[in-house]
C-alpha cells in the first residue's frame, strides 16, 4: 500500500511560512522571536476549524490581557503535498487575527456548529482553573481583523464545564448527535477522573445538548 502524506506549509528554515510572518507582527512577534515557552503564555495553537477553504487556528497562548486570538488564513497548493499562505480580505493579508474576549482564558480547541465558531476555553498555563464553551457568531463576517465580545454581541457563553481538581481537562470537541437530539456536542478530556475509567482501554466522555 502506498502511503499517502497530508499536505503541509511550505518550510522554511526556521518553520514554516506562517510562523515566519508572524515574527513581525505587531502583537505576536515578540513572542515567537523570543521562544516563550508555550505553556507560559508563550506561542501555542490548541485549536482548529475549518470551513470550506478557510482554516481557523485557536491560539492557547498568548493571551493578551482578557483577549484570546484567533487566526484564520486560507492555504493553495502550488505543489504537491505543499501549501502557501493566500492573500486574504480587503487588505490582501496572509491571515486575520480576531482578539476575542474571554476574560483572561486560551483557546484549547475550535468546532464549527453551522456557521457559529464554538470555543473551548481554559487556563493558558498549566494550572488549574475554569472551562467553559463560548458561542462566536458571525466569525466567517468579517473583511479584516476584529475584537469581538459580549459587548459586541458576537459572543455569548454555552455553559461551563464541571470542574474537578487536578483531573478533567477538557481538550477537545465533536458535535455528537444522540439519543434522538440533533445537537449533540462531546467533550473529551485529559487527565480523566477515575470515575471516567471504564476499562483499560475505555473512559466515559461528556455529551451536552446545544440550543
Amino acid at each position: 500500500k502506498k502511503l499517502v502524506q497530508p499536505p503541509v506549509l511550505k518550510k522554511t528554515d526556521e518553520g514554516n511560512i506562517l510562523t515566519e510572518a508572524l515574527k513581525t507582527d505587531s502583537h505576536l512577534g515578540t513572542f515567537l522571536s523570543n521562544c516563550i515557552p508555550s505553556k507560559e503564555n508563550g506561542f501555542d495553537i490548541e485549536g482548529l476549524a475549518v470551513y470550506n477553504n478557510t482554516i481557523f487556528l485557536g491560539l492557547r497562548g498568548p493571551v493578551l490581557r482578557e483577549w484570546a486570538i484567533i487566526l484564520e488564513i486560507e492555504v493553495e497548493e502550488t505543489e504537491p503535498g505543499i501549501l502557501t499562505l493566500k492573500e486574504m480580505g480587503e487588505d490582501e493579508q496572509l491571515y486575520k487575527k480576531h482578539f476575542v474576549n474571554l476574560k483572561g482564558l486560551g483557546i484549547r480547541e475550535l468546532c464549527f456548529h453551522g456557521k457559529d465558531l464554538l470555543i473551548l476555553a481554559g487556563p493558558t498555563m498549566s494550572i488549574e482553573g475554569a472551562m467553559r464553551v463560548y458561542r462566536l457568531k458571525h466569525v466567517l463576517e468579517h473583511p479584516s481583523d476584529s475584537l469581538l465580545s459580549q459587548d459586541t454581541g458576537d459572543l455569548e457563553v454555552v455553559f461551563d464545564l464541571p470542574f474537578t481538581l487536578e483531573t478533567d481537562h477538557a481538550e477537545g470537541l465533536a458535535l455528537f448527535p444522540c439519543f434522538d437530539q440533533t445537537n449533540g456536542l462531546l467533550v473529551v478530556y485529559d487527565s480523566p477522573d477515575p470515575v471516567r475509567k471504564a476499562a483499560s482501554d475505555a473512559i466515559f466522555v461528556d455529551i451536552f445538548r446545544l440550543k
